[in-house]
């Protein structure tokens, strides 16, 4: 979700990503708990194989202690705008990956339409140029990092979803890898002064923990469930169009040029990806 690489941005700065991550996952693991009992009671629902649950808890290992920590490690380095390009860069590693994992075929009227979302994408992201130093490249390093295994808990999740449900599976996984960072969590939660955190910064971590980690992640798997991989990665990259529409509406901020260009050209990506057979 757009708001995700602003909101972290601003927690990030107030205190340390390791306490950030342990609100993030302790919250959502908590709310996808009740959603996750909720579902597994209905008669319908299919009994998890035993195999099946060690995939889980490795796809769990990935979307926690791999993506979203090194996500947020990464992005208090960086700024928002490389968080939101980096991550712009998905329908790339997942295409790839897809191809090997899932049957996708190479065609190339699918990879100009993944390349045009990604440059579009660029385009509205750094309208106001290009900073750089060895800080903002050490975070960007680490979210590339998240990034693939991103794509990785897309791809390998993806026939998961299909057997057992979009929901289950974001909250059994997301519930897997919380456990394994409890201890680590619980550490740094107990040594770390939260007494900087402001209200913004609380409310930051609320939309990270449920609009981002619950909402956002379980909407995420329903989507691959009946799409292609790649065609859902695409989408995503609209997120800098929505941002900048809820921008000029909400916060009056103006529709620039760049901003139409790049939202053409994304809007090209998706619909020349969608249509490619």
């Amino acid at each position: 979700m757009g708001g995700t690489f602003p909101a972290a941005r601003i927690i990030l700065v107030q205190t340390d990503p390791f306490v950030v991550a342990f609100f993030r996952y302790v919250i959502s693991a908590l709310i996808l708990s009740l959603i996750a009992w909720s579902l597994s009671r209905k008669p319908d629902a299919v009994k998890i194989l035993s195999a099946d649950k060690k995939k889980i808890i490795i796809l769990g290992f990935v979307i926690v202690v791999l993506n979203q920590t090194l996500f947020l490690v990464g992005q208090k380095y960086t700024t928002a705008a490389h968080g939101g390009l980096l991550f712009a860069l998905t329908p790339i590693f997942v295409y790839v990956m897809a191809m090997k994992h899932l049957g996708e075929t190479w065609i190339i009227k699918k990879g100009l339409g993944v390349a045009l979302a990604v440059g579009g994408s660029a385009v509205i992201i750094f309208e106001n140029g290009f900073s750089f130093n060895y800080d903002i490249l050490f975070g960007d390093a680490i979210i590339i990092l998240a990034v693939i295994a991103w794509a990785g808990y897309t791809v390998y999740g993806k026939p998961l979803v299909e057997k057992y449900g979009a929901f289950r599976i974001t909250a059994y996984t997301i519930i897997a890898g919380t456990f394994m960072y409890l201890p680590f969590g619980i550490y740094k939660y107990l040594t770390t002064d939260l007494s900087q955190i402001t209200l913004e910064g609380w409310l930051g971590i609320l939309y990270i923990s449920i609009l981002t980690s619950v909402v956002g992640y379980s909407l995420w798997y329903w989507l691959i469930k009946y799409m292609e991989a790649t065609r859902a990665a695409v989408l995503v990259n609209i997120q800098p169009i929505i941002a900048g529409i809820l921008g000029y509406y909400m916060l009056n901020e103006a529709i620039s040029a760049h901003f139409i260009i790049g939202g053409l050209v994304i809007l090209s990506g998706v619909y020349v990806t969608q249509k490619a057979k």
